[in-house]
């Protein structure tokens, strides 16, 4: 599919509505809509925004699960020169009244329970307990608008006129709020004009276009779901078929009954679908392509495991509106498993040393990003935080660029031990791991020792397919590592763990973190 014209989120889906009136472009737990409905929903929406007194500019919170109500309100509230803030529904009081508070928000769009939490409650709890009202107040906070599952748009709300379009190609279409793992999360602005352009190039490089169905069950309040798999099927015309969460049995059956072609799983998700005792005899032979994990055993799970042979491997993060670089779909697959493929046209790249000078093609530094990327957090992050003197984002993350111009991912610079003095990426040894016949997963992480310095840990989950006694695993994983790795590499400490008992955050992924305080409790 050419590149769009449109600049914006409302005006791809209007244009998409005019090309395909009568094509599905969603599939929800709360129903279908083609994409004239779909648009014809957020008209009547962004006019009862308008209604309410909300002006360009204004900011809406998003606190609903996946589905049609989620889509409509982000869509809804953009085509009224609002801007949408997708709010992380495992939040509790303390977490929603710092997001309340710093995004400024004029209205939550929710409902009474979300996954069985009241929300009501979480909201008063958390200093803001007004529930909207027509006509009660056209200033400040107007409270917390209900939207139950079963209606088309919220009840009691008014319809106006249809607002003029009001926002442009380089005005905020949304604030994302990083998971914040470590300290409070940090608020992401992204333009419409970037959003749209680098997910036409991401698409472009899976390969997709009208007709593709897109599988996305992670929670869309995440970059990977509103900055990443949203613009690529707004600007490539594909079905999106969402679910709440990813449940094995369940998303097989949906993946194969609504003949999903794109996957867009993480790591726990691709594993979710191949534990399930139903995989392999649901029949989800339709998934083509999609987006693969970061090492090379978790892309393999996707590539052979679940038969998605053109996945695109591919580096990036919220701040720069979803991907920087993806191998093609059509790559061979040694290039998919041991790169995240070249720069897309929407962004430039570059690996430094520790002075800023600009590393040599193969060796190793910190990735720094250019193109659609943020300027910078809203706050008080001080420029000098996040970019470098002459402009370049600071992902961070480590890596290298070969002679050909493709990324190998090297983990991120926090995560990098100390162990006797000497630097040791975690990827390096999961990697070495991953190849072992006993090991299904592998988590490698630093412990803090008396005496100032590092050892390391791995907690690995063993194939469940083989038996065998924890200590021996644990000795056998150590030889096997001093087989193939200097010495300082071969962890103090090996931990055998089941599946279920590895800690994930909300996102899906799993939590290194709490893996950590985990193995330090335990001592």
């Amino acid at each position: 599919m050419s590149a769009p014209t449109e600049t914006t989120f409302p005006a791809a889906l209007a244009a998409l509505a005019r090309r395909f009136p009568d094509q599905e472009a969603v599939v929800a737990p709360e129903g279908r809509m083609t994409f004239a409905e779909f648009t014809r929903r957020c008209e009547e929406l962004a006019s009862a925004f308008a209604a309410a007194g909300l002006r360009p500019g204004d900011r809406v919170g998003i606190l609903l699960p996946n589905g049609l109500r989620w889509l409509v309100t982000m869509i809804g509230a953009q085509r009224a020169g609002l801007v949408a803030v997708p709010i992380n529904t495992w939040y509790r009081s303390a977490e929603l009244a710092h997001l309340l508070g710093t995004a400024q928000l004029r209205l939550v769009v929710t409902e009474e329970k979300v996954f069985g939490k009241d929300m009501l409650a979480e909201l008063a709890a958390a200093g803001y307990d007004e529930v909207f009202a027509t006509g009660a107040r056209t200033d400040g906070y107007l409270g917390a608008l209900l939207w139950p599952a079963a209606e088309q748009l919220p009840p009691g709300i008014e319809n106006g006129p249809a607002p003029a379009q009001g926002a442009g190609p380089e005005d905020i279409a949304m604030i994302l709020y990083t998971s914040g793992s470590t300290a409070l999360p940090k608020a992401v602005p992204l333009e419409h004009g970037k959003l749209l352009r680098n997910g036409h190039a991401m698409g472009t490089r899976m390969r997709v276009g009208p007709g593709d169905r897109l599988w996305f069950a992670m929670p869309l309040f995440f970059g990977y779901g509103a900055c990443n798999a949203l613009p690529v099927a707004l600007s490539h015309g594909i079905t999106l078929c969402i679910e709440e969460k990813v449940e094995g049995d369940a998303s097989l059956a949906f993946i194969e009954r609504e003949r999903c072609t794109v996957s867009y799983g993480l790591a726990t998700a691709v594993r979710a679908l191949l534990a399930a005792p139903s995989f392999g005899t649901r029949d989800i032979s339709s998934l083509r392509t999609g987006p693969v994990g970061f090492n090379s055993e978790d892309k393999r799970l996707a590539i052979e495991g679940l038969g998605i042979t053109e996945a695109c491997s591919a580096f990036g993060l919220t701040e720069s509106y979803g991907f920087v670089t993806m191998t093609d779909a059509h790559d061979p697959l040694e290039v998919k498993l041991h790169t995240q493929g070249t720069c897309l046209p929407t962004q430039h790249i570059r690996i430094v040393d520790k002075t800023g000078a600009v590393c040599a093609p193969g060796a190793s530094g910190e990735i720094e990003v250019r193109g659609c990327v943020i300027d910078g957090y809203l706050g008080h992050v001080e420029p000098g935080d996040t970019h470098s003197a002459d402009g370049w984002f600071r992902t961070g993350d480590l890596g290298s660029i070969d002679a050909d111009g493709r990324l190998a991912f090297g983990g991120r610079w926090k995560e990098m031990l100390k162990i006797k003095g000497i630097n040791v990426s975690p990827l390096e040894i999961e990697g070495i791991l991953g190849e072992h016949a006993e090991v299904d997963q592998a988590y490698v992480i630093g412990l803090s020792t008396s005496d100032g310095d590092q050892e390391m840990a791995c907690v690995v989950v063993p194939d469940e397919r083989r038996v065998a006694d924890e200590a021996g695993l644990a000795h056998r994983l150590r030889e096997y590592i001093r087989d193939r790795a200097a010495s300082y590499k071969v962890p103090a400490r090996v931990v055998v763990m089941g599946s279920h008992s590895v800690p994930q955050t909300h996102t899906g992924k799993v939590s290194k973190l709490k893996l950590r305080e985990m193995l330090e409790a335990a001592e």
